[in-house]
């Protein structure tokens, strides 16, 4: 338990203890999970703070991941919007497994905190993928995939509108998740078949809760839906092709595959944004994926690493000098004295981004 103090921050907390008036009426019974609404009934009853439940949260990580990005990131501001906006998401999607969907200007405010504050900063969009360890992987993934989605949405030409509701949809494309039971969503190894399949269902579940709010545009029930089917046919869950999968859906499944394949995740290591990228350009290539969402993703995302340093897969460290339009994942790094063109050199390749 937790004493809070009351304003917005405590929507979708939950209260730890039953709370009566001064006339020893109940106001609000122990496991509310409170809304603007009830918090506004609270004020009005003279309330400065109450009691809630604690949110579990591993503060030994969360210092971990903090020191981090501040190893990578100059702007300390930055590093703590980056965290609080983490938490922040936590704490929402935490509330629908307590049977409560907070409303869409939670989620907005969110992203145009992250719009403002982060996207725009080149050092920290680039570090999210030096980071190490797999905690709290959910939610920084769907951090991630909203910033990567609304990226992509302006790339691709999309009005000012169009690239805020795909960032606010990006944030929430896997809200599903939270109604898959904890011990195959937190397995620490890979699933069985049958996991996998429950697993999937968090796109259903996703789709089902969106349409249950008038709150949110269909957007929002689309991209939870369809953001793994794929160009040919072989995702899921409704096995659509081509034009039967919304832009919006394929731009999302190229955001979340990305961010998925360069995260640390419970079971496996991360890999680095070149090797994703070519992994995501062989998709393309498969007609698994949009070619022409790829392709400008790629050739945007990667020109940030110049000047990063890396791991080859021979075990040494380089530096990223010049990134090549044509072939963005094969650059020309340095290594001491020496320069060579990874182009020529086609038995090495970027293993991973280092501090």
């Amino acid at each position: 338990m937790v004493q809070v103090h009351m304003d917005l921050s405590l929507e979708g907390r939950v209260l730890a203890e039953d709370i009566y008036n001064t006339y020893g009426v109940l106001l609000l019974s122990k496991g509310t999970v409170l809304t603007s609404k009830e918090i506004a009934k609270l004020k009005g009853n003279g309330f400065q703070s109450v009691n809630v439940r604690e949110i579990p949260h591993n503060q030994e990580d969360d210092r971990y991941l903090r020191k981090q990005l501040q190893q990578v990131s100059a702007n300390k501001q930055l590093v703590e919007t980056y965290m609080d906006a983490t938490q922040t998401l936590k704490n929402l999607y935490t509330s629908v497994t307590h049977q409560y969907m907070p409303p869409i200007n939670e989620f907005e405010q969110l992203y145009e905190t992250l719009r403002a504050q982060v996207m725009s900063q080149g050092d920290l969009f680039r570090s999210l993928y030096l980071l190490e360890g797999s905690e709290n992987y959910t939610y920084r993934h769907s951090i991630n995939v909203g910033i990567l989605s609304a990226t992509i949405s302006n790339l691709m030409g999309m009005s000012q509108e169009e690239v805020h509701m795909m960032g606010v949809a990006g944030l929430l494309h896997d809200i599903g998740k939270m109604m898959v039971p904890s011990e195959i969503l937190m397995k620490p190894d890979r699933l069985t078949d049958e996991e996998f399949d429950t697993m999937k269902l968090h796109t259903v579940y996703g789709y089902e809760l969106f349409r249950k709010s008038a709150d949110f545009p269909e957007i929002f029930a689309q991209i939870a839906l369809l953001h793994h089917e794929r160009m040919d046919g072989s995702g899921y869950p409704e096995k659509r092709q081509g034009d039967e999968i919304p832009l919006s859906c394929q731009i999302v499944a190229v955001a979340d595959m990305f961010d998925a394949i360069c995260s640390d995740r419970i079971y496996k290591e991360r890999t680095s944004p070149f090797e994703a990228a070519q992994f995501i350009w062989n998709d393309a290539c498969k007609g698994k994926l949009n070619p022409k969402i790829v392709s400008k993703f790629m050739q945007s995302i990667i020109s940030m690493y110049i000047g990063s340093r890396a791991l080859l897969s021979n075990g040494d460290e380089v530096e990223i000098v010049l990134i090549y339009a044509d072939e963005p994942m094969r650059p020309f790094v340095r290594k001491g004295t020496e320069y060579f063109d990874l182009r020529n050199r086609r038995d090495l390749h970027l293993q991973k981004m280092i501090l």
